[in-house]
C-alpha cells in the first residue's frame, strides 16, 4: 500500500474517531450541587437546567436555596448524596425551613426527595422546587402536561418576553410534565401522584429562564405555618442524555 493512501486512511480514522468522541462529550450532561443542595445541569460547560428547592417569605420575597447553609454527606449504598440544611426565610423574625434533601443517579437522570419542615411559628407565601430552563435553549419548545386523571395539555415557551402581569404561562393538576419531546434537550418531570405545576416566564424578573414550579404552598396571604407542618416533595427529572452526578 501506497505511503500516500496509509496516510490517506490515517487521516480518515482521526476524522471519524474526532467526531465520535465530540458527539460523546456534547452529549453527556453533568450534575453537580453546590453545597446547599441546587443542582447546576450542564453540557459541556453550559448550563441546560437548574433545580432548585425555594420558598417565599411574606410579600413573596424570595429564599433561594443557594441562601441556606447544609450539611453535606455521600449516600455510599445509592451512590448518592444528602443535604440537610436550614433556608432562612426573608420577611421573617428569625424564620427558617429545614430540609433533608437526597439526590440519587438515574441512567439519564436524577431522584430527588426532599423532607421540609418548619423551624418556627411564621407566614409563608410559597415553599416549591423548581427545575429552570433557560430562555436561550429552550425558548419556542413545547411543554406537555399529563395525568393520568385528565386529558393532556400543552403549553408553548414563548419566543419573546410576555407582557407584564402574563408570566405566568400555565397553572393545573399534573403528574408528568415534558419539556422538548424527541429532541436532544428534552427534560421529562414525574412525581408520585398528581400536584399542582406552574409554568413561568421569569424574563419579567430579569431571569432569562422559564420555571416550572412544583409548589407545597403558593397562597396569597401568605399561609401562616406552624411547627407542626411537614412537607414531602419526591420526584424524577430525565434528559435525552446519559448523565453523570458529580459531589459538590
Amino acid at each position: 500500500m501506497s505511503t500516500a493512501r496509509t496516510r490517506m486512511i490515517a487521516l480518515i480514522v482521526l476524522a471519524v474517531l474526532g467526531v465520535a468522541s465530540a458527539s460523546w462529550a456534547q452529549g453527556t450532561l453533568v450534575a453537580k450541587p453546590d453545597t446547599s443542595g441546587l443542582i447546576h445541569v450542564t453540557r459541556a460547560g453550559v448550563e441546560v437546567a437548574a433545580i432548585e428547592l425555594s420558598a417565599h417569605g411574606p410579600g413573596w420575597q424570595h429564599a433561594a436555596q443557594t441562601t441556606a447553609t447544609a450539611q453535606v454527606s455521600t449516600l455510599t449504598e445509592q451512590g448518592g448524596q444528602r443535604f440537610s440544611g436550614s433556608l432562612p426565610i426573608p420577611n421573617t423574625e428569625g424564620g427558617a425551613l429545614n430540609y433533608v434533601q437526597t439526590v440519587t443517579a438515574l441512567p439519564q437522570g436524577l431522584r430527588l426527595e426532599y423532607e421540609v419542615t418548619v423551624a418556627a411559628a411564621m407566614s409563608l407565601n410559597g415553599l416549591q422546587v423548581c427545575v429552570n430552563l433557560p430562555v436561550g435553549v429552550y425558548a419556542g419548545k413545547e411543554v406537555m402536561i399529563s395525568s393520568p386523571h385528565a386529558e393532556s395539555r400543552i403549553v408553548g415557551l414563548p419566543e419573546e418576553q410576555p407582557e407584564a402581569g402574563r408570566s405566568q404561562l400555565w397553572m393545573g393538576g399534573g403528574a408528568r410534565v415534558e419539556v422538548a419531546a424527541g429532541t436532544d434537550d428534552a427534560v421529562v418531570m414525574e412525581l408520585r401522584a398528581d400536584t399542582e405545576v406552574a409554568i413561568q416566564d421569569l424574563r419579567q424578573w430579569e431571569h432569562d429562564i422559564f420555571e416550572v414550579r412544583f409548589p407545597a404552598v403558593m397562597q396569597d396571604p401568605a399561609r401562616e405555618m406552624t411547627t407542626d407542618d411537614r412537607f414531602h416533595l419526591d420526584l424524577t427529572v430525565t434528559f435525552a442524555s446519559p448523565m453523570d452526578l458529580q459531589a459538590p
